[in-house]
């Protein structure tokens, strides 16, 4: 399973486009966030108009990653004819669409992420510590007994996920690596994922959601960077 990225920049940090990756699977494109930059740099691309199914999930409601949603969304369905599933953990991201006047009627809408699962593809929810006044998750993606774990914004990596990745059951990593060595209670640095990862497993572990010019330290450290296509 491959993920692709339209961007790898934090917030603060837009030079590198809004962190947004997709997949494809089962003639279905999923989507994981839709910043800023996002709908641009789809709209610029093949895969939305190749597909006729498309998923969005949501990791949270901060505005780089879901900046351009609404457009996205509204996009799709009047110019493509094509109705956007759309998952999140809860319904707020509705109201945010509906007060820029995108309504229910041109995307279908879901807080149960199974709803957007296919054959050979399942998807689990994971609780991130990152902002204390909205949920945020990350994904567990296993496709064809493969697992892959995408953290989105998160200041930790939970203990279950760090186990089952030393132990071989996810095969792959993408960690955001928002700070060189800063500490902080939203989001990860490199000095902490250096702490935690054996040198010997870092080429499985992708670092994204880069606050800064940190690609060469994260290289150096024998982790890697996410192509942006």
């Amino acid at each position: 399973m491959e993920l692709k990225f339209t961007g790898i920049g934090a917030a603060y940090y837009p030079i590198l486009g809004s962190n947004c990756a997709f997949f494809e699977h089962d003639n279905c494109l999923y989507l994981i966030d839709c910043g800023e930059s996002t709908f641009r740099a789809m709209f610029s691309r093949n895969e939305i108009y190749d597909y006729d199914n498309i998923v969005v999930l949501l990791t949270h409601l901060h505005a780089d990653h879901i900046g351009s949603l609404g457009s996205f969304l509204s996009f799709c369905k009047n110019v493509l004819d094509k109705k956007v599933l759309l998952a999140a953990e809860e319904d707020t991201i509705v109201n945010i669409l509906a007060q820029s006047g995108v309504h229910t009627d041109k995307y279908n809408f879901t807080t149960d992420f199974k709803e957007c699962e296919a054959d050979g593809l399942s998807i689990y929810v994971k609780r991130e510590i990152h902002a204390e006044d909205m949920l945020c998750c990350g994904f567990i993606f296993e496709c064809n007994g493969e697992k892959i774990y995408y953290s989105g914004d998160t200041s930790n990596v939970p203990s279950d996920i760090l186990n089952a990745f030393l132990s071989g059951e996810i095969k792959t990593m993408y960690q955001e690596c928002t700070f060189l060595d800063k500490d902080s209670t939203s989001h990860f640095s490199l000095k902490k994922l250096c702490e935690i990862i054996p040198y010997e497993e870092r080429q499985r572990v992708y670092c994204m959601h880069l606050g800064d010019d940190i690609e060469d330290d994260i290289v150096k450290a024998g982790f890697r960077v996410p192509k942006i296509v």
